[in-house]
């Protein structure tokens, strides 16, 4: 821990603009850590959550005594038996049901709404799964919560259905306003569906009988040594009004939302020791101010401890910062 303590000052001291030098007057005084100032407000980053989730939530109608298959956008599909849905009282519900969902199947918008494949392991511990797609999904009737009894298909794309694959949900916070935090909640396996257009898709399926987040995919495989990934913010961001992820350069998506913040060092830390050494990726800083997103992206081969700094930001929109993410 003190070597870590000591790269931690010699980044935050590099990260000062001006040192004293022959060619520079300095006036006597303590010097300030670029975390010395008072933290920028994050009433606006902390809104960015909902603002980048909500609206790409697909609102689909169904007759819930009859039950149906609704396709998202992307091809994420959530099939629901005949009856299944019944109301809080145990009735069965003969009505149209409103069916919500959304699909997270890009690094770009993982990042953009705060999202993640961190996902508590056997041992207790967090790392970041190899994820095919993450989706979140509601059934309400008369704007209540359904009762389903019964197993709904989730399914998700991909073309490369060779390998059985596990099925993740957030039994703890299954909101769609929630930090989520993923658990192994079963197998997934190869499937192939007839989406809207007729077409038979490829993907993986499994089932469950609760709403909320879900995602499919696997844990990392790698037998290499594993260890923590450190990040210096800049100057007055912190934990309150910004987030640092760790992008694998994977074709699957495997995000790692630092899950700790510093305060005595001004430090984001994946903290788990969970990330294997010579993974190749990319530390991502985010904020959001005033509405525009404030966007760091810098290239790592993962060492021990390793520890990144960011000194500027790039100012960009949320359709930019997916744009930049997804071309990493």
């Amino acid at each position: 821990m003190k070597y870590v303590q000591f790269l931690c000052t010699l980044i935050l001291a590099g990260c000062l603009t001006i040192s004293c030098s022959e060619d520079h007057d300095c006036e006597e005084g303590l010097i300030e850590t670029p975390n010395a100032i008072a933290p920028i407000d994050g009433t606006d980053y902390t809104a960015s959550l909902l603002d980048c989730r909500l609206p790409k939530v697909q609102t689909f109608t169904i007759q819930g005594f009859a039950g149906g298959q609704i396709t998202g956008n992307q091809g994420g599909t959530i099939s629901i038996p005949a009856q299944s849905l019944f109301n809080q009282d145990g009735t069965p519900i003969d009505d149209q049901v409103e069916v919500s969902l959304l699909e997270m199947f890009s690094s770009g918008d993982v990042v953009a709404c705060q999202l993640s494949t961190n996902t508590r392991n056997t041992s207790g511990s967090i790392e970041p799964t190899l994820s095919e797609g993450l989706l979140f999904f509601d059934i309400r009737f008369n704007g209540n919560p359904v009762v389903i009894q019964g197993e709904i298909q989730i399914f998700i794309p991909e073309e490369n259905n060779a390998q059985e694959q596990l099925l993740f949900n957030s039994p703890s916070c299954p909101d769609i306003e929630c930090m989520v935090t993923w658990e192994n909640a079963g197998i997934a396996f190869p499937a192939e569906i007839i989406d809207p257009n007729g077409n038979n898709s490829t993907g993986y399926s499994s089932n469950t009988s609760q709403t909320g987040w879900y995602h499919i995919g696997q844990f990392n495989s790698s037998q290499n040594e594993r260890t923590i990934i450190y990040d210096v913010p800049p100057p007055g961001f912190n934990n309150t009004n910004s987030n640092v992820f760790f992008n694998y350069r994977n074709e699957k998506i495997a995000v790692s939302l630092f899950e700790q913040y510093d305060t005595s060092l001004g430090v984001f830390s994946e903290v788990y020791n969970e990330i294997p050494i010579n993974t190749q990726g990319q530390l991502i800083f985010v904020s959001r101010l005033n509405g525009m997103y404030q966007l760091d992206t810098s290239e790592v081969s993962v060492t021990q401890s390793v520890i990144g700094a960011t000194t500027t930001t790039n100012e960009t929109t949320e359709e930019q910062l997916i744009t930049t993410i997804n071309s990493l």
